[in-house]
């Protein structure tokens, strides 16, 4: 490897793991605000919220995300620059009439005596949120597709100061799980227009051409969703399980002990966000065994990093929930074991994933996802029965050793197939 190429690569990958690391650290600090001024109950309603934007992102980036960056590995700046104004073009079309028959469905719910005025207003700054979110996710996605990850880490530095600036009065304000869910809004449209604005800036793009272009990846983008909303039921949804079976302040307890596991995310995310772009230049370059021979490098790495961190959380977990959460959870300890294993194998998945999405298999990740989801969901319902709070992590700890394992099964069988040859790049 050149050293001008190194150098890029060290940039690159620094740019978006920092970035990463300040997103998480935002996170944590407005997720600790809360776990500490307000109630159990507040706090399992603002997670309800987060967990509802998290699908919609999800949403997003696996409709567009793989269908884009495979384009673009293909077209020069222009070819890019229609094709970024074509989707942004279609998607914020969609999100506009989404908001408007979300909110329509609301108030009609609201009207009908369904809803109560406190879950109205709550339910209705939370679409409004969404719309921001998805906003400003768009262009980040953009931005990292053409590794411009610097320009990404300036815009989310001014979204992470005014959350978390914010965060420190809204913890505070009655209903806090509305205050901070309309503070999340109001910092996403913020950090989506300055984005765009760098977008402008560094790349041309074309918001009048190529009509159609979202119809045109759907048949792709269709099973990259269901894998996503599949995967979310049992990553994220159990939330909405827990608060049905138990109760929503029993979310309290487990996502408390999840949010001391964030730092994991740092390297896992950061790096996950450029993978993909990587991951389909190596595959056309260097072929299938090269690709998940690096990608397994990258996954030991972040998994060895993982357990170090974990390794230092459990020796101080005494002083962790007393001094920082500021609270005392019945089976702490073993929720954060539980925890433990599951980041464990969540990060590794994480990277092993992405030679199968370069390869578009995602009628069989959808496939997988789904029996992954369904044991994950029968054990957290299973064990919350027998075990209470610990019996949702349990199942996550199951469908993700069997996610896990199917990725590894399934990446190895790719080393016999060859590059499809509408995979190659033109140039």
């Amino acid at each position: 490897m050149k050293p001008e190429t190194r150098g890029f690569f060290v940039r690159m990958f620094s740019g978006a793991v920092l970035d990463q690391a300040l997103l998480s650290a935002s996170s944590l600090a407005v997720g600790l605000l809360l776990i500490r001024n307000a109630s159990e109950l507040q706090y399992g309603y603002f997670v309800l919220v987060t967990s509802i934007l998290m699908l919609m992102t999800s949403l997003q980036s696996s409709f567009i995300g793989p269908a884009m960056i495979h384009r673009m590995t293909t077209l020069d700046r222009e070819g890019r620059g229609v094709l970024t104004g074509a989707i942004y073009r279609e998607q914020r079309r969609w999100i506009y009439l989404v908001v408007l028959l979300a909110g329509a469905g609301t108030a009609a719910l609201w009207g009908y005596g369904v809803l109560d005025r406190q879950t109205t207003l709550l339910v209705l700054v939370t679409i409004a949120t969404a719309a921001a979110v998805l906003r400003r996710e768009f262009f980040r996605m953009v931005l990292l597709a053409y590794r411009r990850s610097t320009e990404v880490l300036r815009a989310d530095t001014a979204y992470v100061i005014l959350l978390v600036g914010g965060a420190l009065a809204t913890s505070v304000m009655p209903g806090p799980a509305a205050a901070t869910a309309a503070l999340l809004g109001l910092a996403a449209l913020v950090g989506g227009s300055l984005l765009r604005s760098l977008l402008r800036s560094r790349e041309a793009w074309d918001t009048t051409a190529d009509h159609g272009i979202l119809r045109r990846i759907a048949p792709i983008g269709a099973w990259a969703v269901t894998g996503a909303v599949i995967h979310w039921s049992y990553s994220h949804g159990y939330n909405y399980l827990v608060a049905g079976t138990l109760d929503v302040a029993a979310i309290a307890a487990i996502a408390a002990t999840r949010l001391l596991l964030m730092p994991i995310n740092l390297l896992s995310t950061g790096i996950g966000a450029l993978m993909l772009p990587l991951t389909a230049t190596w595959l056309h370059a260097r072929g299938a065994s090269v690709v998940l021979r690096r990608l397994s490098l990258f996954a030991s790495g972040v998994a060895a990093a993982a357990v170090v961190y974990l390794g230092v959380l459990w020796l101080a977990r005494d002083w962790v929930f007393a001094t920082i959460l500021d609270k005392q959870f019945e089976h702490g300890d073993m929720l954060l074991l539980l925890w433990s294993g599951v980041f464990v194998l969540m990060v590794m998945r994480d990277q092993l994933i992405y030679l199968l999405v370069a390869r578009q298999r995602f009628r069989i990740l959808a496939a997988l996802s789904a029996l992954s989801a369904v044991l994950s969901l029968m054990v957290s319902y299973a064990g919350m029965q027998r075990f209470g709070v610990v019996g949702a992590p349990l199942g996550l700890l199951a469908g993700e050793a069997f996610s896990l394992a199917g990725i590894v099964l399934l990446s190895l069988r790719e080393l016999a197939r060859p590059v499809p040859a509408q995979m190659c790049p033109a140039q």
